[in-house]
């Protein structure tokens, strides 16, 4: 099973801030001018990863794949 790592998607400003769990693809966002990266990895660290369908697990493997190409 794939490590949970954190990727910021979108930095402030302008806000909000996004950030992705690269294991789930679950989304977190935050508003505030100065932590907004600080808020959404306290907000990865307290999130559980729900088990991802076969489609998304496909979609997944196609990406990672093609990356850095």
């Amino acid at each position: 099973m794939q490590k949970r790592k954190l990727r910021i998607v979108k930095k402030a400003p302008p806000f909000p801030a996004i950030g992705i769990c690269e294991r789930c693809n679950a989304q977190f966002k935050s508003s505030l001018p100065d932590t907004a990266e600080s808020d959404i990895a306290v907000q990865f660290d307290l999130h559980r990863c729900k088990p991802v369908d076969s489609s998304q697990n496909a979609l997944r493997i196609v990406r990672e794949s093609t990356e850095g190409k």
